[in-house]
């Protein structure tokens, strides 16, 4: 009973405290975390792009990258993987204006996606080089869905959207409002699992191979 009074009257105490100011709380956090950039690890001798394609198609994430000058060339990559990997000239689309409104040629492109979904296509957000993921927010003409059914999935990204780090990410979140969508995916990789005898098993809850288009210079 005594330790459960002395909680009950801390509990009081707080509740007739003064409201703490927002400023103070902030300045007491900072000091008890050290700073990002001090925890981050360094890659100076690489660039955004270098390094971020480094990490897509290194052995764990198991990604492949190719490279276009512009959205209309993007076009002919991902025929090429179509016709390399032979895959139909099909592709699920989610209703971006920005690929609705390419020249896709003879690859028939779809606005739904099936459960057995043999390719899908989408524009990423932003990009981080330090993990080689992707970044994509769902919006009404970025389902969510179009990340996760597919066996292959291609994704497009400008290299300018390419970030070093995680934490770069977050503050263009923070410097735009701090406004959320109701998911933000980090797609780092294809889907995999060693949870049966310790073997790497791809395409276990999602894409089983992920291509990379990056789109312009650095």
């Amino acid at each position: 009973m005594v330790a459960r009074e002395l909680i009950l009257a801390r509990l009081r105490r707080a509740l007739n405290a003064p409201r703490a100011d927002a400023t103070a709380i902030t300045a007491e956090a900072d000091a008890l975390l050290p700073d990002a950039r001090e925890m981050q690890p360094k890659f100076d001798g690489q660039s955004n792009r270098e390094r971020f394609m480094e990490k897509v198609t290194s052995e764990r994430l198991t990604g492949t990258v190719d490279a276009a000058a512009d959205m209309a060339a993007a076009v002919g990559c991902v025929r090429n993987y179509l016709m390399r990997s032979n895959l139909p000239l099909r592709i699920a689309m989610p209703p971006m204006d920005t690929l609705k409104t390419l020249d896709w040629g003879d690859i028939a492109v779809h606005g739904d996606i099936a459960a057995d979904e043999a390719v899908s296509i989408g524009l990423a957000d932003y990009a981080i080089a330090e993990t080689g993921s992707v970044v994509f927010t769902s919006r009404p003409d970025s389902p969510t869905l179009y990340n996760y059914l597919p066996l292959h999935h291609i994704i497009l990204v400008e290299a300018d959207k390419i970030l070093r780090y995680m934490e770069d990410f977050w503050a263009i979140v923070r410097a735009d409002g701090n406004v959320h969508p109701r998911n933000i995916n980090f797609i780092t990789g294809t889907s995999g699992t060693a949870d049966i005898e310790a073997k790497n098993v791809r395409g276990a809850h999602g894409p089983r191979f992920m291509h990379v288009v990056i789109i312009g210079a650095d």
